[in-house]
């Protein structure tokens, strides 16, 4: 008879307790060293995930899929019953692990991937205790899986409405050891049949030395309550109602893998009556079927107008944009993929990978509380004495930074590369996209010379920073920055500002205002949704005029990232930055604080909209407070700023080019 405690536990507590709070205390996995491998198996619960398609498609679709995969299981989180709270901490303690090295998994067989499991869980010296679900089972997505995914992708893609993705298989073996109760698994002497389902498992035998025999081969349940049988059923279907996966349980004597065995050989899913939706938008290889382009009218020879169907983006949604032609088409940026030599890339990489040692996070003051930065990030320049005035003269968000570098060879080398296909894809931006074929207003004539640059690091996938628009102290109007992705995958995101709504109407015709206002507020509200570009190993993305005034951008924290053989789940990011001679802090206002002002851009009020001002940043340096100047910056058309007063611009240092010296040139 169970206890009065354990009958008042909902079904939630219960899923938490046996599949995460009781393993921390558990001796042998207790005393695994200090570090995220023990964080991730005492702290929190999802599945082991084996990639063994390396498919170019599959770069694409991959992340997709394990998106789906999560969102799909954090929705039937709250099915379960259980407190507010208790769906709250099963959201929080969610995490999968997704294991992904060409050289070590592509295209092995169920039989090798149940191998390397056993070997991996060997290694954890994990002792002789009741699994959690996730170290009895392993999940693997291979070509079959992908190819099923893309199939409801395009299928939606096609008929223009979000992908359905819940009746996509995927593929899961159980091995067993060192589980207490299950020995049917012996990897190393088994001989598996190659698998005709997504789920594929042998019953659990007794273990009993003496084999008992059971009526229709049904084991006896096991001890573990109703609840949370049904609760580990709906973490491996989530998609299926629970009174369905109720009735299957029962069918099958209690047993889960019984019941799992049915339910994936049968492909048993929710049919809904009408068509679900779910919380992403669907994904095409293009957005050509959102787009009708009219025929130019006859005996002209004007370009053809493209008019969109229906808004691409949606409030509370975001669309991910993965072909460079349609991250050209949406956002501020174009992305150009697999853009240095592969041996380059990876130089670059452990070159910056052994930088990263002595990058720093910012320390920032925001609402009178000193934070810093869920990241961390060095200042690369060209020379010695550039160092100086970078440590001395330039400051970064009120104060001067420490955490500044000499450029390294491999940054230096490729910096020629950056610096054309940067001036090239600008030049096609005007071309393509900006009125009459002609530069923004403010958007400098010169040629695109990188002297500075950012480099980040993000350690993992929880490592992020927020929306944002970069600082334009020295960057100037319309400023241009190429970001060099290397290691893992990340999401970056971008969403449109737009200005207030003017005050409009008067009192008599309140009534039509408030439903027009409506009206604009919902279109204003999607014009904002977010677009996601995906940023893989070795591409650059080039963030246009338009973008630091228009639009905010974040790198956001991933709830699954694929591993790269390099980096781990360390991603570098180098931004590589023009500063211009004539914003030299030299030049540069300062506030009556005593600080170099930072100049910023006003983008919410209609009647200020484009305009720039100089601003006292010091009230967001820890511990000190701001004198509130403020004071309108002029600039020409071309981005030269209009001083109202005799500058010491001629005396002001110089930057190097990054080119100057490097092997490209």
């Amino acid at each position: 008879m169970p206890s009065h405690d354990t009958t008042e536990k909902s079904v939630a507590a219960r899923f938490l307790h046996t599949e995460v709070s009781r393993l921390g205390a558990q001796p042998g996995l207790r005393s695994l060293p200090p570090g995220p491998e023990r964080d991730f198996l005492t702290l929190t619960w999802g599945p082991i995930v084996y990639r063994t398609t390396y498919a170019p498609e599959s770069h694409r679709l991959l992340p997709l899929f394990l998106r789906a995969l999560n969102e799909a299981i954090q929705t039937a989180l709250h099915r379960l019953p259980g407190s507010r709270e208790e769906i709250h901490l099963l959201e929080k303690t969610y995490a999968s692990k997704v294991f992904s090295a060409q050289d070590q998994y592509q295209d092995v067989g169920e039989d090798v991937i149940r191998q390397i499991f056993h070997n991996w869980k060997v290694s954890l010296a994990l002792p002789s205790i009741e699994l959690p679900v996730r170290l009895r089972l392993c999940w693997i997505v291979d070509d079959a899986v992908l190819a099923s995914f893309a199939k409801q992708v395009d299928l939606a893609a096609k008929e223009g409405h979000d992908a359905h993705t819940s009746g996509c298989p995927i593929k899961v073996l159980e091995e067993n050891f060192p589980d207490l109760h299950r020995r049917d698994s012996n990897p190393a002497s088994e001989t598996v049949a190659p698998m005709d389902r997504f789920v594929s498992r042998k019953r659990p035998r007794s273990p009993s030395p003496s084999p008992v025999s059971h009526p229709d081969g049904i084991p006896p349940p096991d001890d573990d309550s109703t609840d949370v049988k049904l609760a580990q059923l709906v973490s491996l279907f989530p998609e299926t109602t629970q009174d369905l996966l109720l009735d299957i349980l029962v069918a099958s004597g209690g047993s889960v893998d019984r019941a799992a065995s049915t339910l994936a050989s049968q492909r048993i899913c929710k049919s809904p009556t009408k068509r679900a939706t779910p919380s992403t938008p669907a994904v095409q290889t293009s957005l050509a079927a959102h787009i009708h382009v009219l025929p130019p009218t006859p005996g002209t020879a004007a370009a053809p107008s493209p008019l969109k169907r229906q808004p691409l983006t949606r409030k509370g949604k975001t669309l991910h944009l993965f072909a460079p032609e349609d991250v050209a088409a949406h956002t501020p940026c174009t992305i150009i993929h697999n853009f240095l030599p592969a041996a380059q890339a990876t130089a670059l990489l452990r070159e910056l990978l052994d930088e990263s040692a002595h990058f720093a996070r910012y320390r920032f003051q925001l609402f009178d509380r000193a934070v810093e930065s869920p990241h961390s990030a060095c200042v690369y320049v060209s020379t010695a004495d550039e160092y100086r005035q970078h440590t001395s003269e330039y400051t970064y968000g009120g104060t001067y930074r420490s955490n500044v570098r000499q450029i390294t060879p491999q940054m230096r080398r490729v910096s020629g590369a950056v610096q054309r296909a940067v001036n090239d894809e600008v030049r096609k931006r005007i071309r393509s996209h900006y009125p009459g074929g002609k530069k923004l207003r403010y958007q400098s004539p010169k040629e695109w010379m990188p002297n500075a640059a950012f480099v980040n690091c993000y350690d993992g996938p929880a490592e992020s920073v927020g929306f944002h628009a970069d600082e334009l102290t020295y960057l100037g109007p319309r400023a241009i920055i190429g970001s060099l992705s290397l290691g893992v995958e990340r999401e970056f995101r971008v969403r449109r500002v737009v200005a207030d709504n003017a005050d409009e109407g008067d009192e008599a015709g309140e009534t039509s205002t408030r439903k027009n206002t409506q009206a604009s507020s919902e279109s204003r509200a999607d014009a904002q949704g977010q677009i996601s570009i995906h940023l893989p190993h070795n591409s650059l993305l080039v963030m246009h005029a338009e973008m630091q005034e228009e639009w905010k951008h974040a790198i956001v924290p991933a709830q699954t990232i694929s591993p790269h053989p390099v980096s781990g789940n360390r991603r570098i990011n180098i931004t590589y930055r023009w500063y211009r001679d004539s914003l030299h802090p030299r030049n540069t206002p300062r506030c009556r604080c005593g600080m170099h002002a930072i100049l910023r851009c006003a983008q919410r009020k209609r009647e200020s909209r484009g305009r720039y001002m100089w601003m006292c940043y010091a009230g967001f340096a820890p511990g000190k407070k701001s004198c509130g100047f403020f004071q309108w910056a002029e600039f020409d058309d071309d981005g030269e700023p209009l001083w109202e007063k005799k500058q010491t611009e001629d005396r002001a240092p110089i930057l190097r080019n990054f080119v100057d010296g490097s092997s490209e040139g």
